[in-house]
């Protein structure tokens, strides 16, 4: 590391707003950052209580000279920038020198650093902006500072700051991104003594990926590079069709310091075209490459902020990158291949027309539906009345048919259900159901009425029951989902999970809440995490939760149905008094009149 120098007032007074040590992310940040421009190879973090009780970073970078230790922790002082050209072409990750100041202001740090030309290294200790000893210590290269007792001299920061499981889980993710954006530096992150995150170091991005998100997406990430009038756009990417169902899946790093810019986000996306459904997003590590001059990061104190010279240049770059990726990977320029290839869903839970129909008349007064309709309604599903003749639906049809006849079935066309005075017409584009009922066509969106069933049936259902698994279920989960599950096992346990341990990154779920247990246990499982670990607020994993993650499982836009599934979404919603809305608010059923039809074709004025 460079000579630390204070900056002049004019530098100084040029800076974004001046550093506030909100929370401990904070703190790890700044220090990490510090490691990192200190050329570190190797960086430890370890954090207790959510880094309130302590916090702690180790490199094995460059160190700090003896004489520069004491102006380290005084207000902008560095040995990044020197003048105010500088700051228009910063290529550190931390410029503005005034972290430790800061963090020593609100805290006790004890600073260990040495440097490699130096004999001896010096240990500091500044409790609450009071310097309280520098002296001489024998230490290994590089530095370590620990930080502890946060905000012990202002309790009242302490009120805004969340508990320490959610406040480890918004460090966790920090570190995540620090490991992708530097693959050649090793981190190894502890929290509670637990070992989250080991990266090997060895500067490979993919090795990087498998450490943060496992081996499930290794196979399904694709290598992107491209570039443009000096602007380079590399990582990996997921194939289309390879969603994630939390949108921090996504690291987007301009000269590999990670930015949160929900503009690059969106950029990437649309590169995606159709092939992203609601509420999904795809995985991405990308890496913007361009002249420091032609980008500001000097915009917030947070430094997660950056403005292009050339937003539009830069966003050119990434859709090209991303859809040429798309478009190698599938070998067709053509966007929409999930729609047009995607497999048959597995047969969903409904209610057979036959088991509705028994339903809907429990209870019922036959006698006043006849009256009602003319039609006598059925005294078991193999049968229905009419006015005067009782016909059997099953019985084949005894009578000989000359050669060559059509002969008709007696039986009742599975299409039509005279009962609830409707016939299914058909499907539109995979998505819409055609109903013809009395002087009104129905188109019912099949995913949101199917949504709306599934939700009603899991609301309805015993809380907090939970039902064992014909066969326990073994589940891998990368190093910060097991951090969360172990966190947070007694509120699975209580919502009707059984998780053990079964390995040293994989768990045996023996049990699953009652209303989830036609749900994919992978799929539950990671939507539960991601509400945990996503949420920005107080995360409470709760019975709602699981309801909304076993709702995902209704059946989709452009998934194929057969007439029987149809028919029984059909009758679900002409049977019953169901709320004419998906959960989510969107409307299940739109009715078109006759009238409206004659209109439109100059019938009627």
């Amino acid at each position: 590391m460079g000579e630390i120098k204070l900056l002049h007032k004019n530098v100084s007074n040029k800076i974004a707003a001046g550093e506030v040590v909100e929370r401990p992310l904070s703190v790890v940040k700044e220090l990490v950052e510090n490691a990192i421009d200190a050329g570190a190879g190797a960086v430890s973090i370890s954090i207790t209580g959510g880094g309130i009780n302590e916090i702690c970073v180790t490199d094995n970078g460059s160190g700090i000279k003896t004489d520069d230790v004491c102006l380290a922790f005084e207000k902008h002082a560095t040995s990044k920038i020197f003048s105010e050209k500088d700051l228009s072409n910063i290529t550190t990750q931390g410029f503005r020198g005034e972290a430790l100041s800061s963090i020593a202001a609100v805290s006790v740090v004890d600073m260990k650093t040495k440097t490699k030309d130096e004999d001896m290294g010096m240990h500091a200790r500044i409790s609450g902006g009071r310097r309280d000893y520098i002296e001489p210590a024998g230490l290994p290269d590089g530095t370590s500072v620990m930080v502890s007792n946060l905000f012990f001299n202002v309790p009242a920061r302490l009120k805004f700051l969340k508990k320490p499981p959610q406040e480890a889980a918004i460090i966790t993710d920090l570190i995540s991104r620090y490991i992708l954006a530097f693959p050649e530096i090793s981190f190894h992150y502890t929290s509670q003594g637990k070992t989250i995150y080991h990266s090997p170091g060895n500067n490979d991005l993919r090795e990087a990926i498998y450490c943060v998100y496992g081996a499930e997406i290794m196979e399904n990430i694709v290598y992107v590079q491209h570039e443009v009038n000096g602007i380079k756009v590399n990582g990996y990417v997921t194939r289309p069709g390879i969603l994630m169902k939390n949108r921090r899946a996504g690291s987007v790093f301009v000269n590999r310091r990670y930015v949160r810019s929900t503009m690059l986000h969106d950029m990437v996306k649309s590169a995606y075209g159709e092939t992203l459904v609601k509420g999904e997003f795809p995985f991405f590590a990308l890496n913007i490459v361009l002249p420091f001059s032609d980008v500001d990061v000097n915009v917030h104190p947070n430094k997660l902020s950056v403005r292009f010279r050339d937003s539009a240049a830069v966003e050119y770059v990434i859709k090209e990158a991303v859809s040429a990726a798309c478009r190698k990977t599938h070998g067709s320029v053509d966007m929409n291949f999930k729609k047009q290839n995607a497999p048959k869903k597995a047969a969903v839970e409904m209610q057979s027309a036959d088991t509705l129909q028994t339903e809907f008349f429990s209870g019922f007064s036959r006698a006043a539906f006849k009256e009602d309709t003319g039609i006598m309604p059925p005294q078991n599903v193999n049968s229905y009345e009419t006015e005067d003749t009782k016909i059997p639906s099953a019985e084949p049809n005894e009578e000989k048919t000359p050669a060559g006849e059509y002969a008709p079935k007696e039986e009742q066309d599975y299409t039509e259900n005279p009962i609830l005075g409707y016939k299914l017409i058909g499907n539109f584009h995979k998505t819409y159901v055609l109903v013809e009922q009395g002087e009104n066509l129905l188109l019912i969106d099949q995913h949101a009425a199917h949504e709306r069933l599934l939700y009603n049936k899991f609301k309805s259902s015993p809380e907090y029951a939970s039902q064992p698994l014909l066969s326990p279920h073994v589940m891998s989960v990368s190093h910060e989902q097991k951090n969360l599950i172990d966190e947070n096992i007694e509120i699975f346990n209580e919502l009707g999970f059984d998780i053990q341990p079964f390995g040293a990154l994989e768990y045996k779920i023996n049990a699953v809440p009652s209303i989830a247990y036609n749900v994919s246990v992978n799929n539950l499982l990671i939507e539960a995490l991601d509400e945990i670990s996503g949420n920005s607020g107080d995360v409470v994993l709760s019975r709602e939760n699981i309801i909304r993650a076993s709702c995902r499982s209704a059946v989709k836009a452009g998934d194929t149905l057969s007439d029987t599934e149809l028919q029984s979404i059909v009758d679900s919603f002409l049977s019953t008094d169901i709320i004419p809305t998906c959960p989510h608010g969107r409307p299940v059923i739109s009715v078109i009149t006759k009238k409206q039809i004659e209109k439109s074709f100059k019938r009627i004025v």
